[in-house]
């Protein structure tokens, strides 16, 4: 399902709306990468300077002091390179999502949301509430029904959820008493924005559970 950028109602909607318009906007429309004529000085410059002259044995020596550290810091490079990952994932992101969650990662950053799942909160000003949803292939979401409105927009990979298959681009709108059980779909990751007017009702036991322990 496709929203419309250009309704009436667009520019007074909820900052949280909004993003999910653009972002869709964005994900149908392809816009072109924008072209860094800085990076380009940059790369002319480094072309231009001079080799450096180095000793014969300089290679040798960086290669032996990088084996000497492998053992002690073979942890901290698998760290660095798990965030380089996650941060790859956040630059791929269509704008305006990816300034956004980039800005949200640096202050609140991901939360558990459940085996193989991840949220992050993202801070549009709005009174409806955006998420970022990071969703490994198998897993997500338990059974649920919703007490408002929940929009569901795919950024990256797909999900299935008893209602259908959604792929980037895709928007689920689910309303009470539309009862779902999103899974994402083996092929990778699963990046989703989802957008809330109220919170989700889980059913069964769980539901049984949440009922209990939200009970005032």
């Amino acid at each position: 399902m496709m929203i419309s950028a250009y309704t009436d109602d667009f520019l007074t909607a909820d900052p949280s709306l909004r993003l999910l318009v653009e972002t869709q906007a964005a994900l149908k429309g392809i816009p072109p990468i924008p072209f860094d004529f800085g990076d380009l000085i940059g790369s002319d410059a480094l072309e231009a300077q001079a080799p450096a002259p180095v000793s014969d044995n300089f290679l040798a020596g960086v290669l032996a002091q990088i084996d000497a550290l492998e053992d002690s810091q073979a942890q901290a490079r698998e760290a660095v390179h798990a965030a380089g990952r996650a941060i790859d994932e956040l630059l791929g992101l269509p704008q305006p999502l990816r300034d956004i969650s980039l800005e949200s990662a640096a202050h609140e950053g991901w939360t558990f949301a459940g085996p193989g799942v991840k949220s992050m909160a993202l801070d549009t000003g709005g009174a409806l509430r955006a998420k970022l949803l990071r969703i490994e292939p198998g897993h997500g979401a338990p059974h649920h029904d919703h007490t408002g409105t929940e929009y569901t927009l795919v950024v990256t990979g797909a999900f299935e959820d008893g209602t259908g298959r959604f792929g980037p681009g895709d928007l689920s709108i689910k309303r009470p008493g539309q009862m779902h059980h999103p899974v994402a779909l083996p092929g990778g990751v699963c990046l989703a924005l989802t957008v809330e007017e109220g919170d989700i009702a889980l059913t069964g036991a769980l539901g049984m559970l949440q009922r209990l322990f939200t009970r005032h």
